[in-house]
């Protein structure tokens, strides 16, 4: 996906962080104002840790709906 505007709210971002799962303190320190490289660097390490915490939670659910699947399968084939 090539994304070809880069405004973006901070009510938008706030919604998007919250939605992930950060906390009101976690957001607001993330839109403070600051400048420099090493604060972009911090911005983007909050955002894919909430990333990767976002993902393994899918993954977990993949898994349990995987093992939902199988028992459906067994109980439908149980007496064949």
């Amino acid at each position: 996906m090539k994304v070809t505007n880069t405004n973006i709210t901070d009510n938008e971002i706030a919604e998007v962080l919250s939605q992930a799962g950060l906390t009101d303190k976690q957001i607001k320190a993330f839109l403070s104002e600051c400048c420099g490289k090493e604060c972009c660097a911090e911005k983007v390490r909050i955002l894919r840790n909430a990333r990767r915490s976002l993902l393994d939670s899918i993954h977990k659910e993949q898994a349990l709906l995987d093992r939902l699947d199988y028992v459906i399968w067994c109980t439908e084939n149980k007496n064949q």
